[in-house]
């Protein structure tokens, strides 16, 4: 019978001395992972009921499962429209 060999490391005797310590610049830059990436980004979800047109419906439930996503999708992308920066876009010029 053969034993499996346990291992002996334990979370209070990690060596951390070759990590070196983040500065204060350092640390003023980091943004939490979704902003930087909208793939890690898991909004939390709640249940409501709404009156859409029939139409509209029966369009996104034509494409089969998952049309409740598919909506939210959409609503999302207007809602990041809405309220995004307008980089780059030159703003109207002031009437004197």
């Amino acid at each position: 019978m053969t034993m499996k060999k346990k291992d002996t490391t334990e979370h209070g005797v990690i060596d951390y001395s070759d990590i070196p310590e983040m500065t204060d610049e350092q640390l003023a830059q980091l943004q939490p992972s979704h902003l930087r990436n909208l793939a890690n980004f898991r909004p939390i979800k709640k249940k409501i009921s709404i009156y859409v047109d029939a139409d509209v419906l029966e369009h996104y439930k034509s494409k089969g499962k998952g049309y409740q996503t598919k909506i939210n999708r959409v609503l999302r992308e207007g809602m990041l429209r809405e309220t995004a920066p307008t980089y780059g876009k030159q703003s109207e010029p002031e009437e004197e």
